[in-house]
């Protein structure tokens, strides 16, 4: 027996008993490799009164339009796994599972997804459980997940960069927001030259075309006349609701104020933007956004690359 062979038939004994429970509103290639990983196991789809069970903690799945119903993704999954045991799982045969105490215990496998790992907490805390860390949707696991900025190239700091990196950290440090000071300067189109000429050039606000910070609004103080938003909230959650403006927003809606065009413009700014701001990045012409510091959250680095906006981390 060759090693591939070694390797299917030890996971086949592995899936042998095993349950996969799904959460299936749409079909689509990731849940068919995922059933593909675990030819043997039993496949169990959330039904809608499981789903309203879990909706009464989580209340954002009848929020999904693509929703297929339970029975429409069954009809579905059977017609590409014919052979396959697959089923509907009700809350009362869900309760029933959970309370079982037999001699043989099966393994069930779950996506490790928000609402998955809540069952488990909550109702599979003596089961066998397995998480499969495979992405099918968006959920709130990992749209506050903290992820490497992939796109980016990497470059040492040059003297051109370091300037620009300078105006841009002048910038931050006059941001009264207490948890994060981010400072932004875009300028027209570098040459590349790190010249001293080029450098002063520039400095001239021959080619900036605006700088900022992130600041709050109608004025810098509101957090200290009406306290904080941010402060009823855990770090990167609902980063939207907030009173402050970011920097890369000043950046862009000044520009567009002052009706400048940023097409084929460059930004330097402190931290890798938000998802709002990035897409505000991607859709304004921008060309280059240099960085030194954060992380990327949901789409924002994917949606940069989409609009060919070339994404440089400057090492110092």
């Amino acid at each position: 027996m060759n090693q591939n062979q070694n390797q299917k038939s030890h996971q086949e004994q592995n899936t042998t008993n095993s349950k996969l429970l799904l959460y299936l509103p749409v079909i689509h290639s990731g849940y068919v490799k995922l059933l593909e990983k675990y030819p043997e196991s039993e496949i169990f789809i959330l039904d809608e009164s499981l789903i309203s069970l879990i909706d009464e903690e989580f209340d954002y799945l009848r929020k999904e339009i693509r929703s297929l119903s339970p029975n429409q993704a069954k009809l579905a999954l059977k017609a590409l796994f014919p052979e396959r045991k697959i089923s509907l799982l009700s809350v009362e045969k869900f309760l029933e599972i959970s309370s079982q105490q037999i001699q043989e215990k099966p393994k069930y496998i779950l996506p490790n997804e928000d609402i998955f790992v809540w069952l488990q907490k909550k109702y599979l805390t003596h089961k066998f459980v397995e998480f499969e860390p495979t992405f099918l949707r968006w959920n709130r696991n990992n749209s506050t997940q903290k992820k490497q900025i992939e796109s980016s190239v990497e470059i040492s700091e040059d003297e051109f960069s370091k300037k620009m990196m300078d105006v841009a950290n002048n910038q931050k440090k006059l941001s009264s927001d207490w948890w994060r000071q981010v400072g932004a300067v875009v300028i027209k189109g570098n040459s590349g030259s790190s010249s001293k000429e080029t450098i002063e050039k520039t400095l001239r606000d021959e080619k900036i075309i605006a700088i900022a910070h992130n600041t709050q609004l109608p004025t810098p103080y509101s957090p200290y006349i009406d306290s904080d938003p941010r402060n009823s909230f855990h770090k990167s959650e609902n980063i939207d609701l907030s009173t402050a403006i970011h920097a890369e927003a000043a950046l862009i809606s000044k520009a567009a104020k002052d009706g400048v065009s940023l097409l084929d413009t460059e930004i330097y700014v402190t931290t890798f933007p938000c998802p709002a701001c990035a897409k505000l990045v991607a859709c304004s012409g921008i060309s280059k956004l240099y960085f030194t510091d954060g992380y990327a959250m949901l789409d924002g680095d994917k949606i940069l690359k989409k609009f060919g906006v070339e994404v440089i981390r400057i090492i110092k």
